[in-house]
């Protein structure tokens, strides 16, 4: 792909180079960019209280297939996150088409509307093989420092993460399973497996495919390149050579592309006016288990930001009646405490080392 108009930083030399090969073999580079969709009914978004849904989305060079990952967005960056391919394309059109304004008809409010995904970040990635595991670490480019729209959503300048994929033919208790489709790995693929219930990402083959359930753990925040030993070109980007154009096929008339540049989340006048609308059948509609709907992704994905916004600056270790404690003295913080309270209440688990803790324990009631 040309990359054209374009500021790079300076290149390494050869010494560091190979230092830097030594630390960790790479297996796939290419663009990421996280998008954010709107709770039904919302016109504006001010932070993750009005969003429905968060995905990630990766495009690697040298290949036509984009990957799109739906993720609950309170536990992203934070510590530990499961995520789902929801669409891996080659076609332009289905790729946009995922992003559009849709609407649903119900029997008792009408039609509903739902507002078009918005970008949220765009930068470089890198999937490497390192001490015994796999990283997926990315460096942002757009908004060119995180703004308070990436700082709602924990959006760094730089982050790595280990990452894993869950063997789809084990069930992993207290694992929240988006779906009960499975992804059709070829044989070649399902061997890699075995009986491990997770596995390291060996081959990046095996984010390709649908359905395909995977598992981020925050490892680090800064100094990405220098502890895995790669080289992740950060590029000067402008409204001309932003690969959300160019990757995604994505009309620039229909993104509020000034936003992006500095950060932070559009006002009503910046949402330009949709002129594609998509219709959402019965089962697609939210509540039915659709990409855009989903009931128990949509109630666990708005439960999990409230609890993370309630409990937000928490040290640990805590028990179950702290942390209750320590929500209802911050309940002020969310529209609907009550509802995080009694979350709160149902969890199993008693005691609690990290967030990730209370992530898990969530899981295991949904």
């Amino acid at each position: 792909m040309a990359r054209s108009h374009r500021s790079r930083r300076s290149k390494k030399t050869k010494s560091q180079t190979e230092e830097k090969s030594i630390k960790g073999k790479l297996l796939e580079h290419g663009d990421i960019f996280f998008f954010y969709r709107p709770k039904v009914g919302t016109e504006e978004v001010r932070d993750i209280e009005n969003v429905q849904r968060f995905y990630m989305v990766t495009s690697p060079d040298n290949s036509s297939f984009v990957f799109g990952y739906l993720i609950p967005f309170s536990a992203l960056w934070r510590s530990a996150a499961g995520a789902l391919n929801v669409l891996t394309s080659s076609n332009p059109h289905e790729i946009r088409k995922e992003f559009l304004p849709a609407e649903y008809q119900t029997e008792t409010r009408g039609t509903r509307r739902i507002g078009a995904a918005v970008p949220a970040g765009e930068g470089k990635y890198s999937i490497v093989e390192h001490e015994g595991h796999s990283e997926l670490a990315y460096i942002l480019e757009l908004p060119e420092e995180p703004g308070p729209t990436q700082r709602e959503f924990q959006i760094k300048k730089e982050a790595s993460y280990i990452v894993s994929v869950k063997n789809p033919d084990i069930q992993v208790p207290g694992y929240n399973a988006f779906l009960k489709r499975k992804p059709h790995y070829p044989n070649s693929l399902k061997e890699k497996f075995g009986n491990r219930r997770w596995i390291n990402v060996e081959d990046p083959h095996l984010l390709d495919y649908e359905n395909a359930q995977l598992l981020l753990i925050g490892a680090r925040k800064k100094d990405v390149e220098e502890e895995l030993g790669i080289d992740i070109d950060e590029e000067k980007e402008t409204s001309r050579t932003a690969e959300l154009f160019n990757d995604l096929k994505i009309k620039k008339e229909q993104v509020p592309l000034k936003p992006l540049f500095t950060g932070k989340f559009p006002s009503k006048k910046d949402i330009p006016f949709a002129q594609e609308i998509k219709r959402l059948s019965i089962e697609e509609a939210p509540g039915r288990g659709g990409k855009v709907g989903g009931k128990i992704a949509a109630s666990s994905s708005a439960s999990a930001a409230s609890v993370a916004k309630v409990l937000s600056g928490i040290k640990f270790p805590k028990n179950k009646d702290q942390l209750i404690h320590y929500a209802e003295q911050n309940k002020y913080k969310v529209s609907k405490p009550e509802v995080v309270i009694e979350a709160l209440k149902e969890l199993h688990a008693t005691h609690f080392e990290n967030m990730s803790d209370v992530e898990k324990a969530l899981g295991a009631i949904r």
